[in-house]
C-alpha cells in the first residue's frame, strides 16, 4: 500500500534528515534545571562507555552524516524542481520556492544543484510524488521510510528488495508511523557552545527540549516554531549545523535490542539509504 503524503508549504520549508531519536517529553521553562541535570548525567554515563566502542559508534555516525548530506542535497534539488514546475522560477512570486531556497542556503547546498533543478522544473520534466513506506526490522524495531520519486512503482520495488535482503519486513500503512511525531530538530556541536547558554536561548525561544545525541546537542521544537527557534539561536551566535537541521520524525517510544539485532537494523538502514529515491529513514531503535 502506498501512502501518499502531501506536504504543506511549512513542511516543505524545512528539510528532514535521517536520525535515530529518543522520546520527546513536553516541557516548560521551569524544568530547565532538570534538563541540565539530565544532560550532565548523560555526559557522565557516556564517559563510562569503553573508549573503543564509543569511538567506533561516533565514526559510524560521521560516515552516516556524509551519506545523509548527499541525500539532503538531492532532496532539496527535487523540491526546487517541483516548486518551480508548480509556481515558476521567481522566488518573489513563488512562496514555496522562496522557503526552499532559504533552507538550501542554510544547508549550504551547492549552487550548481539549485541551478540544475531550476532548469529541470522550468522545462516541465519534474514530476515527483512524496511517499511514505513502513517496515519492521529485528527485535520489533519499526522503520518509517520517506521517498520523493518520479517513479513510484520502481521506488516501492527497490524498498521491498532492500528490506528482503536486509532481513526486514514490509509493514501495513499506519502500523509503524503512529508511533512517530514530526518535530523540528536543530543540531549544535557540543564542543562549540556553552551548555547553559544553549538551554537558556533555546527554551526562551520556545523549544520543547534540548537533549544530547553523541557529540551533538539536539534542540527539539514544534513544527510551527522551528524557524523562530533556529533564528534565535543564530542571532545568539550559536553554531547551528544547517545541513543536519530540519523536520524529522521522532519516535514516541524506543526499543532496546541486542547487539546482533542492532547490527541487522543498521544494515537495513544502510540498504534503504542506498536507494536513490529514499530521502530519509527513521527508526524506533534506541
Amino acid at each position: 500500500v502506498i501512502n501518499l503524503v502531501k506536504d504543506n508549504a511549512l513542511e516543505s520549508s524545512a528539510i528532514r534528515t535521517p536520525t535515530l531519536c529518543r522520546q520527546v517529553v513536553p516541557q516548560s521553562p521551569r524544568r530547565l534545571v532538570s534538563y541540565q541535570s539530565e544532560a550532565r548525567f548523560q555526559r557522565l554515563r557516556r564517559s563510562l562507555v569503553p573508549r573503543g566502542r564509543r569511538s567506533a559508534k561516533i565514526a559510524t555516525r560521521k560516515g552516516a552524516q556524509d551519506a545523509a548530506k548527499t541525500k539532503l542535497y538531492t532532496k532539496i534539488g527535487k523540491m526546487v524542481a517541483d516548486a518551480v514546475k508548480q509556481g515558476g522560477a521567481d522566488p518573489e512570486s513563488n512562496v514555496k520556492l522562496a522557503a526552499i531556497m532559504k533552507q538550501a542556503q542554510s544547508a549550504n547546498v551547492p549552487k550548481d544543484i539549485i541551478k540544475r533543478n531550476i532548469e529541470k522544473g522550468t522545462s516541465g520534466k519534474a514530476n515527483y510524488e512524496q511517499l511514505v513506506y513502513e517496515a519492521y526490522g529485528a527485535g520489533g524495531v519499526g522503520f518509517v521510510i520517506e521517498c520523493m520519486t518520479d517513479n513510484p512503482v520502481a521506488a516501492q520495488r527497490d524498498v521491498k528488495q532492500a528490506l528482503k535482503k536486509g532481513q526486514g519486513k514490509w509493514a501495513e500503512s499506519g502500523s509503524v508511523a503512529f508511533n512517530f511525531a514530526k518535530k523540528g530538530i536543530i543540531r549544535v556541536p557540543m564542543d562549540k557552545v556553552e551548555e547553559d547558554q544553549l538551554f537558556d536561548v533555546a527554551l526562551e525561544a520556545g523549544a520543547e527540549d534540548v537533549v544530547e545525541d553523541e557529540d551533538m546537542f539536539k534542540v527539539i521544537t514544534e513544527i510551527e516554531s522551528f524557524h523562530a527557534v533556529q533564528t534565535a539561536l543564530q542571532d545568539a551566535e550559536v553554531p547551528v549545523v544547517g545541513d543536519e537541521s530540519g523536520l524529522e520524525m521522532i519516535a514516541n517510544t524506543q526499543i532496546e535490542v541486542s547487539d546482533d539485532d542492532a547490527d541487522i537494523n543498521e544494515d537495513i538502514l544502510e540498504r534503504l539509504l542506498d536507494i536513490d529515491d529514499v530521502d530519509a529513514v527513521y527508526s524506533t531503535m534506541a
